[in-house]
């Protein structure tokens, strides 16, 4: 198969998907460990959420440890779109800046703002920069 034309733009995706979920497997934790327990909100996640003008979307959450305590480095692939942020957890409430690394919409950022339930789903809202309205998310752990 040649890497070039139409094939070129499902494979890329594909390639980084892969890598991540590799990446991120090790370092997923495990089943019923908690917050307290040290493995965090670390994972692999898929994420449902509707958008301030309610459109619906999904796809994939990588959450990672970031440098600080408590940071994290989240990852969004949604419908073409990558977007990237941090997070800090502080008991159960999880606040995130996040921007878009590539889309073929153009580009955007914002806030989020969830709560890890202990179901070790994350629910909340999605703010983007300039727009009044919110979008809802929920993020579900992989299994």
């Amino acid at each position: 198969m040649n890497a070039d034309g139409p094939w070129r733009r499902l494979l890329v995706p594909l390639v980084i998907l892969v890598a991540l979920s590799a990446g991120g497997l090790a370092m997923c934790g495990l089943p019923g460990d908690s917050l307290e327990d040290g493995a965090g909100i670390v994972g692999i996640y898929v994420v449902n959420g509707v958008d301030p003008n309610d459109v619906e979307y999904s796809g994939t959450i990588t959450i990672s440890p970031a440098d600080g305590p408590d940071e994290y480095l989240m990852q969004w692939i949604v419908t073409g779109t990558i977007q990237a942020g941090v997070g800090v957890l502080v008991g159960d409430r999880l606040s995130v800046e996040w921007e878009t690394v590539t889309s073929a919409r153009g580009t955007s950022s914002g806030t989020a703002e969830y709560v890890v339930g202990d179901d070790g789903v994350l629910r909340g809202t999605r703010r983007v920069d300039g727009v009044d309205e919110a979008g809802t998310e929920e993020i579900f752990p992989e299994t």
